[in-house]
Protein backbone atom coordinates (compact mmCIF):
# COMPACT_ATOMS: atom_id res chain seq x y z
CA UNK A 1 0.00 0.00 0.00
CA UNK A 2 1.43 3.59 -0.43
CA UNK A 3 2.13 5.66 2.16
CA UNK A 4 -0.01 8.56 1.03
CA UNK A 5 -2.83 6.33 2.06
CA UNK A 6 -1.44 5.67 5.42
CA UNK A 7 -0.64 9.35 5.84
CA UNK A 8 -4.29 10.18 5.36
CA UNK A 9 -5.65 7.79 7.55
CA UNK A 10 -3.26 8.50 9.92
CA UNK A 11 -4.88 12.74 9.88
CA UNK A 12 -8.61 11.46 9.99
CA UNK A 13 -7.43 9.07 12.80
CA UNK A 14 -5.82 11.91 14.79
CA UNK A 15 -8.54 14.25 14.62
CA UNK A 16 -11.33 12.21 15.54
CA UNK A 17 -9.42 10.84 18.77
CA UNK A 18 -8.78 14.76 19.32
CA UNK A 19 -12.54 15.14 19.18
CA UNK A 20 -13.13 11.69 21.41
CA UNK A 21 -10.61 12.77 23.86
CA UNK A 22 -12.72 16.24 24.65
CA UNK A 23 -15.85 13.65 24.36
CA UNK A 24 -14.46 11.30 27.55
CA UNK A 25 -13.18 14.42 29.37
CA UNK A 26 -16.24 16.71 29.52
CA UNK A 27 -18.12 14.41 32.09
CA UNK A 28 -17.57 16.28 35.37
CA UNK A 29 -16.13 13.58 37.11
CA UNK A 30 -13.68 12.99 34.31
CA UNK A 31 -10.47 12.09 36.57
CA UNK A 32 -7.19 13.65 34.39
CA UNK A 33 -4.89 11.55 36.49
CA UNK A 34 -7.24 7.78 35.85
CA UNK A 35 -7.61 9.10 32.84
CA UNK A 36 -4.50 9.62 31.82
CA UNK A 37 -3.08 5.87 33.23
CA UNK A 38 -5.91 4.36 31.26
CA UNK A 39 -4.55 5.75 27.79
CA UNK A 40 -1.62 5.05 28.62
CA UNK A 41 -1.98 1.44 28.71
CA UNK A 42 -4.55 1.34 25.81
CA UNK A 43 -1.95 2.63 23.67
CA UNK A 44 0.49 0.32 24.72
CA UNK A 45 -1.76 -2.89 24.78
CA UNK A 46 -2.84 -1.82 21.05
CA UNK A 47 0.31 -0.82 19.63
CA UNK A 48 2.06 -4.61 21.01
CA UNK A 49 -0.19 -6.61 18.54
CA UNK A 50 0.88 -4.58 16.06
CA UNK A 51 4.67 -4.79 17.39
CA UNK A 52 4.36 -8.30 17.91
CA UNK A 53 3.44 -8.97 14.29
CA UNK A 54 6.25 -7.46 13.10
CA UNK A 55 8.81 -8.43 15.26
CA UNK A 56 9.61 -7.00 19.14
CA UNK A 57 13.12 -6.96 21.10
CA UNK A 58 14.31 -5.49 23.77
CA UNK A 59 16.42 -2.53 23.81
CA UNK A 60 20.03 -2.39 24.81
CA UNK A 61 20.48 -1.68 28.71
CA UNK A 62 22.46 1.29 27.38
CA UNK A 63 19.28 3.15 26.06
CA UNK A 64 17.51 2.68 29.13
CA UNK A 65 17.97 6.22 30.95
CA UNK A 66 16.84 7.61 27.56
CA UNK A 67 13.43 5.56 28.05
CA UNK A 68 12.78 6.76 31.46
CA UNK A 69 13.52 10.45 30.86
CA UNK A 70 11.44 10.40 27.68
CA UNK A 71 8.65 8.44 29.76
CA UNK A 72 8.89 10.89 32.41
CA UNK A 73 8.40 13.51 29.94
CA UNK A 74 5.59 11.54 28.26
CA UNK A 75 3.79 10.82 31.92
CA UNK A 76 3.71 14.62 32.89
CA UNK A 77 2.60 16.00 29.04
CA UNK A 78 -0.18 13.64 29.39
CA UNK A 79 -1.26 14.59 32.29
CA UNK A 80 -0.87 18.34 31.65
CA UNK A 81 -3.46 17.64 28.44
CA UNK A 82 -5.85 15.48 30.16
CA UNK A 83 -6.19 18.04 32.86
CA UNK A 84 -6.49 20.96 29.89
CA UNK A 85 -8.87 19.54 28.00
CA UNK A 86 -11.00 19.53 30.95
CA UNK A 87 -10.90 23.58 30.75
CA UNK A 88 -10.30 24.00 27.31
CA UNK A 89 -11.82 23.36 23.54
CA UNK A 90 -10.51 20.48 21.56
CA UNK A 91 -9.51 22.94 18.79
CA UNK A 92 -7.73 25.40 20.60
CA UNK A 93 -5.82 22.35 22.68
CA UNK A 94 -4.53 21.00 18.98
CA UNK A 95 -3.31 24.24 17.64
CA UNK A 96 -1.04 24.71 21.35
CA UNK A 97 0.61 21.43 20.71
CA UNK A 98 1.90 22.73 17.85
CA UNK A 99 4.15 24.37 20.56
CA UNK A 100 5.88 21.17 21.27
CA UNK A 101 7.74 20.99 17.56
CA UNK A 102 9.32 24.26 18.63
CA UNK A 103 10.74 23.02 21.61
CA UNK A 104 12.06 20.25 20.29
CA UNK A 105 14.04 22.64 17.94
CA UNK A 106 15.37 24.30 20.52
CA UNK A 107 15.95 21.63 22.86
CA UNK A 108 17.67 20.20 20.33
CA UNK A 109 19.87 22.98 19.70
CA UNK A 110 21.00 23.23 23.31
CA UNK A 111 21.90 19.88 23.79
CA UNK A 112 22.30 18.22 20.54
CA UNK A 113 23.95 21.17 18.59
CA UNK A 114 21.76 21.30 15.69
CA UNK A 115 21.78 24.54 13.93
CA UNK A 116 18.66 26.78 13.89
CA UNK A 117 18.04 28.34 9.77
CA UNK A 118 16.43 31.56 9.00
CA UNK A 119 13.48 29.79 7.70
CA UNK A 120 13.15 27.70 11.01
CA UNK A 121 12.79 30.69 13.40
CA UNK A 122 10.27 32.17 10.70
CA UNK A 123 8.73 29.41 11.54
CA UNK A 124 9.09 29.11 15.13
CA UNK A 125 7.68 32.98 15.10
CA UNK A 126 4.36 31.70 13.15
CA UNK A 127 4.38 29.07 15.85
CA UNK A 128 4.62 31.78 18.93
CA UNK A 129 1.64 33.92 16.61
CA UNK A 130 -0.37 31.13 16.69
CA UNK A 131 -0.89 31.15 20.33
CA UNK A 132 -0.91 35.10 20.91
CA UNK A 133 -4.15 34.86 18.06
CA UNK A 134 -5.90 32.21 19.65
CA UNK A 135 -5.38 33.64 23.34
CA UNK A 136 -6.52 36.89 22.34
CA UNK A 137 -9.36 38.15 23.93
CA UNK A 138 -10.73 41.64 24.26
CA UNK A 139 -7.55 43.23 23.10
CA UNK A 140 -5.19 41.67 25.25
CA UNK A 141 -3.70 38.42 25.22
CA UNK A 142 -5.16 36.14 27.76
CA UNK A 143 -3.94 32.71 28.40
CA UNK A 144 -5.86 31.09 30.54
CA UNK A 145 -5.55 27.88 33.00
CA UNK A 146 -5.77 25.34 30.76
CA UNK A 147 -4.17 27.43 27.72
CA UNK A 148 -1.26 27.11 29.94
CA UNK A 149 -1.88 23.53 30.75
CA UNK A 150 -1.62 22.69 27.20
CA UNK A 151 1.78 24.87 26.34
CA UNK A 152 2.98 22.46 29.71
CA UNK A 153 1.78 19.39 28.26
CA UNK A 154 3.78 20.53 24.79
CA UNK A 155 6.24 21.59 26.30
CA UNK A 156 7.06 17.89 27.59
CA UNK A 157 6.05 16.04 24.36
CA UNK A 158 8.43 18.54 22.53
CA UNK A 159 11.28 17.53 25.09
CA UNK A 160 10.51 13.71 25.10
CA UNK A 161 10.92 13.52 21.14
CA UNK A 162 14.61 14.28 21.64
CA UNK A 163 15.31 11.16 23.73
CA UNK A 164 12.87 9.72 21.26
CA UNK A 165 15.29 10.70 18.29
CA UNK A 166 18.22 9.45 20.31
CA UNK A 167 16.81 6.75 20.85
CA UNK A 168 15.32 5.23 17.63
CA UNK A 169 18.96 6.07 15.98
CA UNK A 170 19.99 2.76 17.97
CA UNK A 171 17.01 0.99 18.45
CA UNK A 172 13.62 -0.55 16.26
CA UNK A 173 11.24 2.02 15.63
CA UNK A 174 8.86 -0.56 15.63
CA UNK A 175 9.65 -2.11 19.40
CA UNK A 176 9.90 1.38 20.43
CA UNK A 177 6.10 1.86 19.81
CA UNK A 178 4.54 -0.19 23.06
CA UNK A 179 7.83 0.84 25.38
CA UNK A 180 7.12 4.26 24.65
CA UNK A 181 3.62 4.02 25.88
CA UNK A 182 3.61 1.22 28.41
CA UNK A 183 6.57 3.48 30.37
CA UNK A 184 4.53 6.73 30.72
CA UNK A 185 1.86 4.51 32.36
CA UNK A 186 3.99 2.95 34.73
CA UNK A 187 5.56 6.09 36.24
CA UNK A 188 2.42 7.38 36.50
CA UNK A 189 0.95 4.58 38.79
CA UNK A 190 4.24 4.52 40.87
CA UNK A 191 3.89 8.84 41.04
CA UNK A 192 0.13 8.60 42.16
CA UNK A 193 0.53 5.14 43.70
CA UNK A 194 -1.89 6.08 46.46
CA UNK A 195 -4.42 6.64 43.25
CA UNK A 196 -3.90 2.34 42.17
CA UNK A 197 -7.27 1.45 44.35
CA UNK A 198 -8.94 4.31 42.34
CA UNK A 199 -8.12 3.22 39.24
CA UNK A 200 -8.55 -0.09 39.47
CA UNK A 201 -12.28 0.69 41.19
CA UNK A 202 -12.60 2.52 37.92
CA UNK A 203 -11.43 -0.43 35.50
CA UNK A 204 -15.40 -1.73 34.81
CA UNK A 205 -16.96 2.08 34.47
CA UNK A 206 -13.95 3.21 32.27
CA UNK A 207 -15.89 5.97 29.59
CA UNK A 208 -16.20 3.59 25.95
CA UNK A 209 -15.34 7.23 24.78
CA UNK A 210 -11.86 6.89 26.32
CA UNK A 211 -11.31 3.47 25.37
CA UNK A 212 -12.39 5.29 21.68
CA UNK A 213 -10.21 7.35 21.75
CA UNK A 214 -7.00 5.46 22.87
CA UNK A 215 -7.36 2.73 20.05
CA UNK A 216 -8.02 5.02 17.30
CA UNK A 217 -4.95 7.05 18.35
CA UNK A 218 -3.10 3.82 18.47
CA UNK A 219 -4.54 3.40 14.89
CA UNK A 220 -3.00 6.63 13.86
CA UNK A 221 0.89 6.21 15.38
CA UNK A 222 1.13 2.75 13.73
CA UNK A 223 -0.30 4.63 10.43
CA UNK A 224 2.85 6.72 10.91
CA UNK A 225 5.14 3.95 11.01
CA UNK A 226 3.70 2.09 8.18
CA UNK A 227 3.97 5.09 6.18
CA UNK A 228 7.62 5.22 7.06
CA UNK A 229 8.16 1.82 6.69
CA UNK A 230 5.97 1.91 2.90
CA UNK A 231 8.78 4.45 2.03
CA UNK A 232 7.90 7.72 3.00
CA UNK A 233 10.38 10.53 4.74
CA UNK A 234 9.98 11.58 8.50
CA UNK A 235 9.12 15.19 7.11
CA UNK A 236 6.56 13.85 4.56
CA UNK A 237 4.53 12.35 6.88
CA UNK A 238 4.86 15.15 9.62
CA UNK A 239 4.16 17.30 7.12
CA UNK A 240 0.56 15.35 5.96
CA UNK A 241 0.04 15.39 9.71
CA UNK A 242 0.02 18.42 10.79
CA UNK A 243 -3.73 18.47 8.20
CA UNK A 244 -5.10 17.28 11.20
CA UNK A 245 -4.34 20.48 13.44
CA UNK A 246 -7.03 22.12 10.87
CA UNK A 247 -9.38 19.35 10.64
CA UNK A 248 -9.47 19.17 14.15
CA UNK A 249 -10.70 22.90 14.12
CA UNK A 250 -13.21 22.32 11.45
CA UNK A 251 -14.26 19.06 13.00
CA UNK A 252 -14.78 20.17 16.70
CA UNK A 253 -16.78 23.43 15.36
CA UNK A 254 -19.58 20.66 13.70
CA UNK A 255 -19.51 17.85 16.07
CA UNK A 256 -18.40 19.49 19.26
CA UNK A 257 -20.20 22.92 18.61
CA UNK A 258 -16.75 24.83 19.54
CA UNK A 259 -17.88 27.56 17.25
CA UNK A 260 -17.11 30.34 19.59
CA UNK A 261 -13.92 32.23 18.31
CA UNK A 262 -13.80 30.21 15.06
CA UNK A 263 -12.13 32.85 12.97
CA UNK A 264 -9.49 33.28 15.63
CA UNK A 265 -9.13 29.36 15.86
CA UNK A 266 -9.06 29.24 11.71
CA UNK A 267 -6.09 32.22 11.61
CA UNK A 268 -4.22 30.19 14.73
CA UNK A 269 -4.48 26.89 13.29
CA UNK A 270 -3.58 27.74 9.82
CA UNK A 271 -0.20 29.60 11.34
CA UNK A 272 0.33 26.49 13.48
CA UNK A 273 0.24 24.42 10.74
CA UNK A 274 2.72 26.29 8.14
CA UNK A 275 4.86 27.50 11.52
CA UNK A 276 5.22 23.75 12.06
CA UNK A 277 6.15 22.90 8.47
CA UNK A 278 8.83 25.49 8.08
CA UNK A 279 10.26 24.52 11.51
CA UNK A 280 10.47 20.78 10.20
Amino acid sequence: MHWIIFGIFGVIATTVANLFQKIAMKDEKSDPVISAIFFQFILGFVTSFFTLVKGFYLPDASLIPYFLCSGALYATGSICFFRAIKYIEASEMTILGGFSVLVTILASIIFLSDKLTLIQLSGAALILLAVVVISWRKNEVKISTGMWLALGGAVSYGMAVVFDSYIVKRYSAVSFLPLASFIPGTLLMLFYIRRIPDVIKAIPMIDKNLIIYGVIYSFSAIAFYQGLESGALVGQMSAIWRASVVLTVIFASIFLHESKHIGQKIVGAVLATIGVLLVT
